[in-house]
């Protein structure tokens, strides 16, 4: 039971907008959760009919054989795989960190000036402006170079030594890193499309 508790719920503000996924385990302690005038804080959606339920309503409904189900010492649930926050509004507002994954991959394993693609162990990260000359440890001054490109600007800018940027680096979009992380869960298409995005949200 303990593996099935870790799947992922996708939650959806009250406005029926993708903001997270927490665990199932999590989302069933938001379902038992109240506010002081006893609204539930959260009610499972089907996927299929766009009904809500309380916990107590999810519990009665007949479980088919194809269904995950949580078992208990009495009783067996259907796993709720979408939860719809009665009053939390808000959006979420990742951030992408600024790290040596995630450079890779917004730079697809390419190098920015030549454009080969020789693996991770021959690419390194190069800045732009080099540090030597004030450039910083940005998204918009790093980029993936070749060993062979990286040697031959050394310590100058693209325009000090005739190379050229393949394009101009930004820093990415958090849907750039979204859903590619999760085993996607069939249950959820009709809510995601462009709009997920992979992060966590805090009590509402």
């Amino acid at each position: 039971m303990s593996s099935v508790l870790t799947n992922r719920c996708l939650v959806l503000n009250k406005g029926w907008t993708p903001v997270g996924t927490v665990s199932v385990q999590d989302a069933i302690i938001k379902l038992f959760s109240v506010y002081s005038d006893g609204e539930p804080k959260a009610r499972i959606i089907d996927h299929e009919s766009y009904a809500t339920f309380t916990w107590d309503d999810w519990s009665k409904i007949k479980i088919a054989n194809t269904d995950d189900v949580i078992r208990g010492s009495n009783m067996v649930f259907k796993i709720p795989e979408i939860i719809l926050l009665s009053r939390y509004d808000k959006l979420p507002r990742p951030k992408v960190h600024f790290s040596r994954r995630n450079l890779y991959k917004r730079d697809a394993l390419t190098c920015q000036y030549c454009g080969v693609k020789p693996g991770s162990p021959e690419l390194t990260v190069d800045h732009v402006i080099p540090r030597a000359q004030g450039g910083k440890t940005t998204w918009g001054n790093c980029v993936l170079a070749c060993v062979k490109c990286n040697r031959k600007k050394a310590d100058k800018t693209p325009a000090q030594c005739g190379m050229k940027l393949r394009k101009k680096p930004k820093k990415p979009h958090m849907r750039f890193f979204s859903f590619s992380s999760l085993k996607p869960v069939k249950s959820w298409e009709a809510f995601l499309g462009q709009a997920y995005w992979n992060v966590g949200i805090g009590d509402d």
